[in-house]
């Protein structure tokens, strides 16, 4: 499960980090993106691009967003198929939140790489439905590792770097070998402010430590 992250580093570092050869979405520091709002996604191009967060199928009668998608059924499903075939993008990301249940509370913890660099998360996307409309995106879930299976059976689908062209690469028809999860010596986490739960909220006091590790 993924449904909050942020992307802080400066804009010149994920430039770099991702080879963006042209940069068309404005990355302004955000430490608490959710669901339907506008995201920066890596393209096959190394284009950096602005989609919205929730992938609709062109057919979707109702609208209904996907938030993310498993990796291990994208080929089967009939909402994520075609986009797994063709639309496969990259998205950056600092760290993400989980919660962890403690009696009535639901207690936020920041997750993110231990050097704490930048990172991509695979994804996929398609067209928008109307002239007017947006491209919408969906991350891709796999089963978590030792660190998050405390707090929730699944994780965003971090791509080692060495995955990520193969992930980007419409010709690669074995792309779904990019996804494992994430070794969990590589990442840390740690409790953050309880203001996260709120969308309005987003600041970079939100990815502060209140205390290391889960049950810290």
């Amino acid at each position: 499960m993924c449904g909050r992250f942020s992307l802080h580093h400066p804009t010149d570092e994920i430039h770099e980090r991702f080879n963006i050869e042209r940069p068309l979405f404005l990355v302004e520091p955000r430490y608490n993106i959710a669901p339907t709002q506008p995201i920066a996604v890596v393209t096959a191009a190394r284009e950096l691009v602005g989609m919205r967060w929730g992938l609709i199928p062109r057919w979707s009668k109702d609208g209904k967003p996907f938030i993310n998608a498993r990796g291990e059924t994208l080929a089967e499903k009939p909402s994520f198929r075609g986009a797994y075939a063709q639309r496969r993008v990259i998205v950056p990301v600092s760290g993400f939140y989980e919660w962890r249940h403690q009696g009535k509370l639901r207690v936020p913890l920041y997750i993110r790489l231990r050097d704490a660099v930048p990172f991509g998360v695979a994804a996929i996307w398609e067209p928008p439905g109307s002239p007017d409309g947006h491209p919408t995106l969906a991350l891709i879930t796999v089963a978590a590792n030792e660190l998050i299976q405390p707090l929730h059976e699944r994780m965003p689908a971090i791509l080692d770097r060495d995955d990520e062209a193969r992930w980007l690469d419409p010709a690669n028809e074995a792309a779904s070998a990019c996804l494992r999860s994430y070794p969990a010596e590589a990442m840390e986490c740690f409790t953050v402010s309880s203001r996260v739960n709120g969308v309005k909220d987003d600041d970079a006091a939100l990815i502060v430590p209140e205390r290391q590790g889960l049950f810290g």
